[in-house]
């Protein structure tokens, strides 16, 4: 047991010091190897950018970034057991790579500028635009050092910064100029691109062409060829796993969208045919469109699942019938909106007239049921002579062009003009009244043109269905038979026709007729009510005179507008309407004076026979010779107010037994025009109050 106790005492206390020594050892060594990591690390580190400052001075730019992408890595690492942000060594490290780096950008960037430029000149009225691409080295190493700067701004993610200037300036001097206009590509050299246009050449409109497909196509063949020689670098890194593609196809796809919109709208757009014989040509445009796409997708310019281009050129039958119906509607909504003063007479033609579609005989198995013995009046549907728009004959021959086209065309296509056609007099009746709107208020002679055009028309869209009748029917049955969704074309591929637009023209040229007419009325009433003013009692004011010339000076001044205008019986009816409202407006001033002394009332008489001597003129239209009888009758036939206003104006002159005879106890001619109290009114105001007066008065009832 001593020696137990011995041993226990001097050997626990030995081996207690022996493990606290091997405690301290074990933490020496670890804190060793961590220093050995540490040094090795930044020996790495300081290693990798010696390198990276080698390579750069060398020229080889990928491998100087590629060794400071594997400083970042290092030092991104963790070191086991220990906190990196301990190490004071460590942010000096760092900030020595941002420095490295930053010098690394600034010269591959500037490497890039020099080896990449675009610009454009304008000498002498010689525009050209020149692609030059260089690596800046010998010209047998140009496309090497190129893909070595290129693969070195992919590893620095510096590449999207600077090809985004790049791939605006190209295109915008060099794509859209391509396909906007024609260019001449100078030969392309090892490391330049030019294109050349000569605008002296192309000032004068008329010479000025669109774009030939074709010829579009092989230009930016030429371009992409070019960029294909010194772009098609392919972008890779040590960390990705997955191919990065190449410059081009980046290229490619941050242009692709602008680039196949603006080929559909500038070149392929244009080339649709806007005529059913050149459909043909368009076979030759379809073929190189197909060439063209083929050759882009190989180069990797436009991935293959981009078909957009191929989508349109071969949609051709919905292009062609899109844009022969919109250039169709746009075309006449431009000649609806010219000049209306531009004007054409049109007259009636004879029953034999070999053109007029009336005549043409339709082979329907149908005849009129005409008695054999009825003869028809010379006139019977033909339009009366009046003057129209020439805009409106353009609009006309709009229509039978865009019919001429339908019987030529596809069934689907042929469908769509025949609605377009409908389309283009529905649109007649919306932009004439609407554009002219401020002159068919202002000008009568305006708007008498534009009643004349509404209704000549709507005389020729009566016989314009029967014209194309044979010749459209069976197409526009097809297309409406293969089109379960065209329920709304079923009328009008039963019968092509016209008439329902034929009451809706009419309207319209009525209306704004009307609208003239409403207008002149109005102007009649407000010069007329100058006869409201009061004169002395021996002399009527001069406000009654003035009234009554500017009434005659205003139906004057429409005789010489409307009448070489408008059809006679329309004139004869206008100018009468007119008329009729001036003499009721003076009937009814008359009628509301309360006193008219003997003087006033023949100066009245005199004032008025002069719209009696005149007005027969009226009626006499310009240019024409009628005798005054036959101007009498017209006149009488066409004012409702002229027999009371003559009656007026005889009462004005008349003694009470003269008036008491015509009144022919509610009989008389006077009776027929007056109603009692009226004539009463009349005789309380000419005549003095006498048992004369009261008993002519007591009888008149």
């Amino acid at each position: 047991e001593a020696l137990e106790s011995n041993i226990n005492k001097h050997f626990r206390a030995e081996l207690l010091d022996r493990n606290k020594e091997l405690i301290e050892l074990s933490e020496g060594l670890q804190e060793l190897n961590l220093t050995l990591q540490i040094v090795g690390k930044i020996k790495c580190c300081y290693d990798l950018m010696e390198e990276s400052n080698e390579q750069l001075a060398a020229g080889k730019w990928f491998a100087a970034a590629q060794s400071l992408n594997r400083v970042f890595s290092l030092l991104r690492e963790p070191c086991s057991q220990l906190n990196q942000a301990d190490l004071k060594i460590l942010p000096a490290i760092k900030t020595e790579l941002v420095n490295q780096k930053h010098k690394l950008y600034q010269h591959l960037k500037q490497r890039w500028e020099a080896s990449v430029r675009l610009r454009s000149d304008n000498r002498d009225g010689n525009i050209s635009h020149t692609m030059c691409l260089s690596g800046g080295g010998a010209a047998d190493d140009n496309q090497e050092q190129l893909a070595e700067l290129v693969q070195a701004l992919h590893a620095t993610d510096l590449l999207d910064d600077v090809i985004g200037p790049f791939v605006q300036k190209l295109d915008s001097d060099f794509i859209q100029v391509m396909v906007t206009r024609p260019w001449s590509v100078v030969n392309p050299s090892n490391t330049e691109f030019t294109l050349t246009a000569d605008t002296t050449s192309s000032n004068n409109k008329e010479e000025e062409e669109e774009s030939d497909p074709i010829k579009v196509f092989g230009n930016l063949k030429l371009m992409l060829e070019f960029l294909h020689e010194h772009l098609n670098v392919a972008l890779e890194r040590e960390e990705e796993e997955a191919e990065a593609g190449t410059l081009l196809q980046r290229i490619g796809d941050k242009l692709s969208t602008g680039f196949c919109q603006s080929i559909i709208k500038e070149v392929l757009a244009p080339a649709v045919p806007s005529s059913v014989s050149l459909l043909s040509d368009y076979e030759d445009v379809l073929e190189a469109t197909e060439s063209f796409h083929n050759y882009v997708v190989a180069k990797g310019f436009l991935s293959e699942s981009n078909v957009s281009l191929l989508n349109y050129a071969r949609n051709v039958d919905a292009l062609f019938a899109n844009k022969i119906c919109q250039d169709l509607l746009v075309e006449a909504r431009e000649v609806m909106k010219e000049d209306m003063f531009l004007t054409e007479v049109v007259k009636p033609g004879t029953m034999e007239a070999a053109e007029d579609p009336l005549n043409q005989p339709v082979e329907d198995g149908l005849d009129l049921p005409i008695p054999p013995n009825f003869s028809l009046p010379e006139k019977t549907f033909q339009f009366p002579a009046c003057a129209i728009s020439k805009s409106t004959l353009k609009v006309l021959d709009l229509a039978k062009r865009g019919l001429e086209e339908a019987v030529l065309a596809k069934p689907f296509c042929s469908l769509r003009l025949f609605n377009t056609v409908r389309n283009v007099f529905e649109l007649w009746c919306a932009v004439v009244p609407t554009y002219h709107k401020s002159s068919l208020d202002s000008l009568p002679q305006l708007a008498a043109i534009a009643h004349n055009s509404a209704m000549y028309l709507a005389h020729r869209l009566i016989s314009l269905g029967f014209v194309y009748k044979q010749r459209l029917t069976a197409a526009l049955t097809a297309a409406d038979s293969s089109d379960n969704n065209s329920h709304h074309y079923h009328h009008a591929a039963a019968s092509p026709t016209f008439i329902d637009i034929v009451p809706r023209l009419r309207q319209v040229g009525g209306e704004m007729m009307l609208s003239s007419m409403r207008l002149q009325r109005d102007a009649v009433v407000s010069t007329l009510a100058g006869m409201n003013s009061v004169g002395s009692e021996r002399r009527l004011s001069s406000g009654v005179d003035q009234a009554v010339r500017q009434f005659l000076h205003q139906l004057k001044h429409l005789q010489k507008v409307w009448s070489p205008v408008l059809p006679t019986d329309i004139y004869y009816r206008c100018i009468g309407s007119l008329l009729n409202a001036g003499v009721e407006e003076i009937i009814q001033r008359i009628l509301c004076l309360s006193d008219i002394s003997a003087e006033v009332s023949g100066q009245y008489c005199s004032l008025l026979n002069q719209i009696v001597s005149k007005a027969p003129e009226f009626f006499t239209p310009v240019g024409k010779e009628e005798d005054a009888t036959t101007a009498t009758a017209t006149l009488e036939a066409h004012v409702k107010k002229w027999n009371k206003f003559l009656e007026l104006i005889f009462v004005l002159n008349s003694s009470l037994r003269v008036i008491q005879d015509r009144w022919g106890e509610g009989s008389g001619i006077l009776a027929r025009e007056f109603t009692a109290d009226q004539v009463k009114q009349l005789i309380r105001a000419i005549f003095q109050n006498t048992e004369r007066r009261a008993e002519v008065l007591s009888k008149i009832k």
